[in-house]
């Protein structure tokens, strides 16, 4: 039988769990434990600690049901926040509906992450930056050869991917020039590369996370192919990309789900000055474990009574959209049957060997 978490321990400290990946995404729970102890320095939530546990799922499903399931009837936390997962939300949505709790997910990767009533990420996600990707190549770079290569790290991804392209050709009457969806990590990326030249692409926007996207750039730049807009998504928007391509990486374009932050937006000050207290990387997801912490500390200061798993729970499930600081549109919760709060993107691009902003308007994914 669970134990009744939520509802022990009201005068102690706040316990919070985040399941993430972190080979893969260190950044979001680091930023959640940032947020964290400045809110703590400051006498905490009504006099009460924020304590997070992370638990490194090691992308394994049995690894993340045993974490999902330690954190919430052992340890009693009473939500998850800033969790980073590769495959983390399609093994453990059922369960957190079954346990009435509540994650905010700094990364969302896998498609169920937007497809649940009780997880909502605060990134856009690779889907929604997909089809800001192909609407900015095809409205802002007027290209009309567009392309796309998907990778899928998971199996459900395919699918997902498949049909974000199935509805942008829906909306914009415009066929893909040529698609590979749901390729293995492990494929060879020049022969794709190859593909996008006899094709013709004038643009391509290409899923992968970090060490592929430098292989890509690296390997076209060996191929020598030029002329084509490269567009990666936020996994790319990293100082490592442009330490590590130098020159290759000038002019290839990614997606900022959040304010970007290489820019000088002064919504980023907060941000910026928490991450380099903590020694935590500047990025975008860094950015997301931010907001899903500043995100939860707002609604748990509303809350009335005791804060417990329940009633953190209901104060989500009740609250009206709000406009957060970093996001494009307005984070929200809600009754509703899934969650997608964060729809739109930047694009960045590199110049001068700097990530600079390439078009100053969100994008919208739909």
């Amino acid at each position: 039988m669970a134990n009744p978490a939520g509802k022990a321990g009201v005068t102690g400290p706040i316990k919070v769990g985040a399941i993430s990946s972190a080979a893969l995404f260190p950044e979001a729970a680091a930023a959640v434990q940032a947020y964290f102890n400045t809110v703590n320095a400051s006498g905490g939530v009504r006099g009460r600690e924020l304590q997070l546990i992370v638990a490194d799922d090691r992308a394994h499903p049995r690894t993340a049901a045993q974490a999902a399931r330690r954190l919430v009837d052992t340890q009693g936390v009473v939500a998850q926040v800033g969790s980073a997962s590769a495959l983390e939300c399609a093994v453990n949505a059922a369960f957190y509906a079954e346990r009435n709790i509540v994650s905010i997910q700094g990364t969302g990767v896998d498609p169920v992450c937007f497809d649940s009533p009780y997880i909502a990420p605060v990134n856009t996600g690779p889907y929604g930056s997909m089809a800001a990707a192909l609407k900015f190549l095809s409205e802002v770079r007027r290209r009309t050869r567009v392309c796309a290569v998907t990778v899928a790290y998971a199996p459900p991804q395919k699918p997902a991917f498949e049909k974000i392209v199935t509805d942008w050709v829906a909306r914009s009457g415009k066929p893909l020039q040529y698609a590979a969806m749901g390729i293995a990590p492990t494929e060879d990326l020049g022969n794709y590369i190859q593909k996008a030249v006899d094709n013709k692409c004038e643009g391509l926007v290409f899923t992968a996370i970090e060490p592929a996207v430098i292989d890509w750039v690296k390997k076209a730049k060996a191929m020598k192919v030029d002329g084509i807009d490269w567009v990666f998504l936020t996994p790319a928007y990293t100082q490592n990309v442009i330490d590590t391509l130098k020159a290759d990486g000038e002019g290839i374009f990614a997606m900022s789900e959040f304010e970007p932050w290489s820019s000088r937006s002064g919504m980023l000050t907060d941000w910026r000055h928490i991450m380099l207290k903590n020694n935590v990387p500047l990025t975008s997801l860094s950015q997301g474990g931010y907001v899903a912490a500043s995100v939860f500390v707002t609604t748990l200061r509303g809350i009335e009574g005791d804060i417990t798993r329940e009633s953190v729970t209901k104060a989500f499930q009740s609250m009206a959209p709000r406009k957060v600081s970093l996001m494009g549109t307005p984070f929200s919760f809600g009754n509703a049957p899934r969650h997608n709060p964060n729809r739109a993107a930047i694009p960045v691009r590199i110049e001068g060997g700097k990530w600079r902003v390439a078009h100053w308007e969100y994008i919208a994914s739909q």
